[in-house]
């Protein structure tokens, strides 16, 4: 009887700690103020004020769990991955970054929580002008993983603890076994269920959903909690990875890590490290919705892990877009990229979040989008009209009113910067070309306006990222009567 008891204690002793550990809530301080720098990596250079909106830095404490595929189990294609805890836990202390409304009435209860990106050594994700963000949104970027907040090993370190000792020197990361479940902790310290008695990130906001969102290497991991974890936690109500590569991260890392990135290849048909990963699709049993939304540079990797729409599941490809962008005015700026591409997905991107929030909050689906096309070839290639532009795709109108080659694959120049092919390429069209096109500005800009009406109409751009598109358009076009 006794022995009987003290399996009956140990049993529930188990399932106890479980139930905790997957509930686990962070201790949170802040705001944070002082340091070096004398305010927060990544505050958003938007002006907040004239938005109603207030950025924040807080501190979160607490003790995290790892995970691993259940014995017999395997990461297979199809997403639906079993895990389960392993039994030691680390203690942790991060940050996240807050911007809120700051007026409750101008929230609509769904707060972004963005995997921030150390692909570059640091973290990369912040809220800009004219973000969707600003218009009743919050946002909180989550330093999850150890690279941003400690940097990539040796002398050149460039995460949050070098970039300000002062205010970072007390952060702690156990490494990135342990980010996802940080993830979910940031997320509970943020969400409907949080303890706002005390020190309250959403400074009282009436949260009441959570759309986790991530980009590129995040997006990967992103895909991970969500095929591996969320069927957990159920932390989050849907879920955006964007330009994501659909390839594996492991939830175990090595054991003998690099100490630094792996160089970039000279292009992606050269196959970034990245895409020497397995794929997978987003599972389809989820109960909550996935929205993935990519560039013209991610196509030829994840094509092997496209999947039809269904209504948990959504997929947008942007063609002529490149995973990074350089703003058209900026172009001579950077000396360390080879022609980069400066179309950006963002304003899909924006759509896209726009109608999570709709998803979420109306059930109402979001439009669906026609793929970009591609050529019977093994490997697999985009089909390109006679001017070497992808065809098919949600056709922003700087690309379907075309005044450029653009492609979301660009080459590293010789001791530029290592991601260089992120950048995509883009060659501009010659003065003949153009007039060949578009005699004048006006020609030009019959065009570019139905081509805008057209994707807002189908809902692929927002009705308020119109305008600024066109004037920027029409600033550009003045050149066609001058040449």
């Amino acid at each position: 009887m006794r022995i009987g008891s003290l399996w009956l204690a140990a049993a529930l002793s188990v399932v106890i700690g479980s139930s905790l550990a997957a509930t686990a809530t962070p201790t949170v301080e802040g705001p944070i103020a002082g340091g070096k720098q004398g305010k927060a990596f990544n505050l958003p250079e938007a002006d907040l004020a004239k938005h109603g909106y207030v950025a924040e830095e807080f501190f979160l404490d607490g003790t995290a769990s790892a995970y691993e595929l259940a014995a017999g189990t395997t990461q297979g294609s199809d997403g639906r991955w079993q895990l389960r805890k392993r039994a030691d836990t680390q203690p942790f202390r991060t940050r996240i970054l807050v911007v809120r409304p700051i007026d409750a009435g101008k929230f609509n209860g769904t707060v972004v929580v963005h995997w921030q990106n150390v692909t570059a050594g640091y973290e990369l994700g912040s809220v800009s002008e004219g973000n969707e963000y600003l218009r009743g949104f919050a946002w909180v970027g989550v330093s999850a993983q150890k690279v941003g907040i400690d940097g990539f090993p040796g002398p050149q370190a460039a995460g949050l603890r070098q970039w300000d000792p002062e205010r970072y020197g007390s952060l702690k990361h156990p490494g990135d076994d342990f980010s996802f479940d940080i993830f979910a902790q940031a997320g509970r310290a943020v969400g409907p269920k949080r303890d706002a008695g005390k020190v309250d990130p959403m400074g009282k906001l009436p949260v009441k959903r959570l759309i986790a969102a991530g980009a590129s290497q995040s997006a990967g991991r992103l895909r991970g909690y969500i095929n591996g974890i969320h069927p957990l936690d159920h932390v989050f109500d849907g879920f955006v990875p964007y330009i994501d590569f659909a390839r594996q991260m492991p939830f175990t890392a090595p054991a003998a890590a690099p100490t630094a990135p792996s160089p970039a290849p000279a292009s992606l048909n050269s196959a970034a490290p990245i895409l020497n990963r397995a794929p997978s699709i987003v599972r389809t049993d989820l109960d909550v919705p996935v929205f993935v939304v990519n560039s013209e540079t991610e196509t030829e990797g994840y094509v092997v892990s496209r999947q039809p729409d269904t209504d948990k599941f959504r997929f947008w490809e942007v063609p002529g877009s490149s995973h990074v962008n350089v703003q058209r005015a900026q172009l001579g700026e950077r000396t360390d990229l080879e022609s980069p591409n400066w179309l950006s997905y963002r304003p899909a991107y924006d759509a896209a979040i726009r109608h999570m929030h709709v998803w979420l909050t109306t059930k109402k689906a979001p439009p669906t989008a026609p793929l970009i096309e591609l050529e019977a070839t093994n490997p697999v290639k985009i089909k390109r009209d006679a001017k070497g532009n992808a065809l098919g795709g949600v056709r922003l109108p700087d690309f379907a009113v075309a005044s450029a080659e653009h492609r979301g694959a660009g080459t590293n120049k010789p001791g530029g910067y290592r991601l260089g092919f992120l950048y995509g390429f883009a060659r501009e069209f010659t003065d003949t070309e153009l007039h060949a096109l578009y005699p004048d500005t006006n020609a030009f800009l019959a065009k570019y306006d139905a081509a805008l009406a057209d994707v807002v109409k189908k809902g692929y751009v927002l009705a308020e990222d119109a305008p600024a598109m066109r004037a920027n358009a029409a600033k550009w076009a003045a050149k066609l009567d001058k040449t």
